[in-house]
C-alpha cells in the first residue's frame, strides 16, 4: 500500500491565484510523488483581501476540525504544511502541534517573507510561533535567510532544517528562455504579474510609467493580476493619458500566461516584501531581464546587474531609472536575461526541487 502524505496548501474548488497554489499543483502532478497516496487539504482563504477577523476565525476553526478528522481517519505518515504569515502562520502552527500530538511527522514550509518581519517585531507572536513550529519534524527553508531564521530565531537544531528551493521553473518555461531572441524592437515591452496591491509597489510602478512616458521613451507594459489598487491604477492611467502604454489583462490562467512571458522583454516586480516569488522565477526561467527589489529571499539568489536589476523598495525614481536603463542598454538587458535564465535552471528547476522534496519526505516514512 502507498504511504499517505497529507498536504496542507492551496487546492481551491474555484479559481484563485497565488504562489502556493501553483506549487501544490506541481506536487500533485509530479511523478516524484506518485508512490505516495496524496491527501490534498485546502487551506486557502475564501476571498482576497481576506474577510474580517471573526469570519477568518470561524473558518480557521472549521479547518482545524477537518484537519483532526483527516489525521484520525486517514492516518497519514507525514503532513506537509505550507504557511503564509500572520494568522495563517498561527493556524498552520496549530496543525503542526496537532500532527505531533497524533504521531504524524510534520514538515512546516513558510512561504511569506513577511513572517520573518512579524516574528522579529512582535514578541508575543514570536513566542507563539516558536512554541508551535518547534513541534515540526522538519523546517523547510526556502533559502539561506529562512535557514538562519529557523536556527537563530526559532532555535531549530540544524539537522531539523532542510533547504528546498522554489520549484517553479518548469520545462515549458525554461524552453521559452532557450528560444528567446534579442532582435531590435521599436517598443520595449514590460510585464508585471501579481496581486495588484500597494505592497507590491504598484503605486511606485505607476509613477515610473508616467516618468517614462513624459520622456517619450518607446515602451508598453502589460499588467496581469488584480487587487485593491486596480481602481486607482485605472484612474491614474486615464488621467495621465497612458491608455496606449498600459494594458490591464486581469488574472490569466497559468497555462495561458506563457505567451505573455514569451512576448515580453522585461519583468518588473517592485514589492515591499516577498519570499521568493513564483512570478519572478517564471520570468527568469523565460529569459526575461528582471527588475526587482532587495527584499525577502531575492538578495540570496540575485546580484545587481548580473542576473537582475535590484533596487530598494518604495522608490519610484530608482525604479524609473532602472526601467529606462534597460530600455536604452540592450547589451546589459541581454546579459541579465541570459544570466537570469541560467540561475533559474540551476536553483529553481521543477524536477530537481520536487525530487529533493520527495526524497526528504520519503526518508521520514
Amino acid at each position: 500500500m502507498k504511504k499517505k502524505l497529507l498536504i496542507v496548501g492551496s487546492f481551491p474548488k474555484k479559481p484563485i491565484f497565488g504562489g502556493i497554489q501553483h506549487s501544490c499543483k506541481l506536487i500533485i502532478t509530479s511523478s516524484f510523488f506518485s508512490h505516495f497516496k496524496l491527501i490534498p487539504f485546502d487551506s486557502s482563504q475564501i476571498s482576497n483581501p481576506p474577510p474580517n477577523f471573526i469570519v477568518r476565525l470561524i473558518y480557521a476553526n472549521i479547518r482545524i476540525l477537518r484537519f483532526v478528522y483527516n489525521l484520525i481517519i486517514e492516518r497519514p505518515k507525514v503532513s506537509l504544511i505550507f504557511c503564509s504569515d500572520g494568522f495563517s502562520a498561527l493556524e498552520k502552527g496549530v496543525m503542526v502541534y496537532l500532527s505531533n500530538f497524533f504521531g504524524v511527522k510534520a514538515l512546516i514550509f513558510p512561504r511569506a517573507g513577511n513572517l520573518i518581519n512579524q516574528v522579529n517585531e512582535y514578541l508575543f507572536f514570536k513566542h507563539l510561533i516558536k512554541i508551535l513550529f518547534k513541534k515540526a519534524t522538519l523546517f523547510l527553508a526556502q533559502g539561506e535567510k529562512w535557514n538562519t531564521f529557523a536556527q537563530d530565531t526559532l532555535e531549530f537544531p540544524i539537522e531539523s532544517i532542510k533547504i528546498i528551493h522554489n520549484w517553479s521553473a518548469t520545462k515549458e518555461l525554461i524552453k521559452i528562455g532557450y528560444s528567446r531572441t534579442y532582435d531590435n524592437k521599436d517598443i520595449t515591452k514590460f510585464l508585471f504579474v501579481g496581486w495588484f496591491e500597494k505592497e507590491k509597489g504598484v503605486y511606485e510602478l505607476l509613477e515610473s510609467i508616467k516618468l517614462l512616458s513624459d520622456k517619450n521613451l518607446p515602451f508598453s507594459i502589460t499588467i496581469i493580476g488584480n487587487g485593491n489598487a486596480m481602481y486607482d491604477a485605472q484612474r491614474f492611467v486615464n488621467e495621465n493619458q497612458l491608455t496606449e502604454k498600459v494594458i490591464f489583462e486581469g488574472w490569466v490562467p497559468n497555462d495561458d500566461i506563457y505567451e505573455y512571458y514569451n512576448s515580453a522583454d522585461i519583468f518588473v516586480l517592485p514589492s515591499w516584501q516577498e519570499g521568493m516569488p513564483n512570478a519572478l522565477i517564471e520570468a527568469l526561467s523565460c529569459g526575461l531581464a528582471s527588475i526587482v527589489t532587495n527584499v525577502g529571499m531575492i538578495p540570496n539568489y540575485l546580484q545587481n546587474e548580473l542576473n537582475a536589476i535590484i533596487i530598494p523598495p518604495k522608490d519610484s525614481l530608482t525604479l524609473y531609472l532602472a526601467m529606462e536603463k534597460l530600455i536604452m542598454d540592450k547589451k546589459l538587458k541581454v546579459s541579465i536575461s541570459t544570466n537570469g535564465h541560467k540561475l533559474a535552471k540551476k536553483y529553481f528547476n521543477t524536477e530537481k526541487g520536487l525530487e529533493s522534496l520527495s526524497d526528504k519526505i520519503n526518508s521520514l516514512m
